[in-house]
């Protein structure tokens, strides 16, 4: 019988790491407060005036992709 060959790649453990409950990794790029993040960095890119012309446009239309101001968190009075 040939020897097993153990890939530690991220493909050859990919069905090591199937989404479950209980896997923080679930859901990284869906969840509030990363769209909120990204939102944040995207308004920052648009009101940075060292930004090119071209990155704002982008940046802004990534933004309307999130949702535009609604992509933001809300607080809802708690905290800063």
């Amino acid at each position: 019988m040939a020897d097993e060959i153990h890939d530690s790649t991220a493909a050859g453990t990919a069905k090591e790491n199937v989404p479950t409950m209980s896997n923080p990794m679930d859901n990284i790029h869906g969840n509030v407060e990363d769209i909120s993040n990204k939102a944040s960095g995207y308004k920052a890119a648009i009101s940075n005036p060292n930004t090119k012309p071209s990155t704002k446009e982008n940046a802004k239309e990534m933004l309307e992709k999130l949702g535009g101001e609604d992509a933001f968190m809300k607080n809802n009075g708690k905290g800063e």
